[in-house]
């Protein structure tokens, strides 16, 4: 019965050193991205806070638009490059973004309210 039990502890013992081995893997390693959604980006976040927002006026030709620095920032706190946002919304992706988010949603993110992650995870679809 001895013999059974010390068995049994040391297969438990193997498995959770196991478990925690592959935990380290995936905190060193983050192949997934996650840790900025722990711990902030701090490099990128020291960043935008010392490098000055120009914001351009859109042309009715481009139909462009601009991030405002809040929006900017939410974006780095989800670990998104706000370079890699596009510039321009097709009519398509913006029926796509009230369908998903609702029109007057879309309305307060068009003034420069800041989209939750909730959100933005719902809406990368139409990008």
């Amino acid at each position: 019965m001895k013999n059974i039990l010390t068995q049994i502890f040391v297969t438990l013992g193997v498995i959770f050193l196991i478990l925690i081995m592959v935990g380290v893997y995936f905190f060193v390693t983050d192949p997934f991205n996650i840790k900025p959604l722990f711990f902030g980006n701090t490099t990128e976040k020291a960043q935008v806070k010392n490098t000055p927002v120009t914001e351009t006026k859109d042309t009715p030709a481009t139909a462009g638009f601009t991030l405002s620095a809040t929006q900017k920032q939410a974006l780095i706190n989800l670990g998104i490059d706000p370079a890699s946002v596009p510039t321009a919304i097709s009519a398509t992706q913006e029926s796509c973004f009230v369908n998903v988010l609702g029109e007057a949603r879309v309305s307060e993110i068009k003034a420069g309210a800041v989209p939750n992650a909730i959100e933005f995870f719902k809406a990368k679809s139409c990008i």
